[in-house]
């Protein structure tokens, strides 16, 4: 993710944002199913609320040989 992109909600009348992180601005639009969002330079926009954590996942065959935490399994 560019360090100098932000994220702003598109929807007329809408304050929220700008977001660090596209994850953050798709959190708050997919609550309002008329709300989108688009990217904008960073030198455009006012302060920026910091990219929240984001928790790495692999959901590849999530039952791998039985084991409840899948392709995430130490212990095959």
């Amino acid at each position: 993710m560019s360090e100098e992109i932000v994220y702003v909600c598109t929807a007329d009348g809408c304050d929220a944002g700008p977001w660090e992180g596209s994850h953050d601005a798709m959190a708050h639009c997919s609550e309002h199913l008329e709300h989108a969002y688009t990217g904008h330079p960073r030198a455009a926009v006012g302060d920026v609320i910091p990219a929240t954590v984001v928790e790495a996942r692999d959901n590849r065959n999530l039952h791998h040989k039985g084991n409840p935490r899948g392709a995430l399994a130490d212990d095959d």
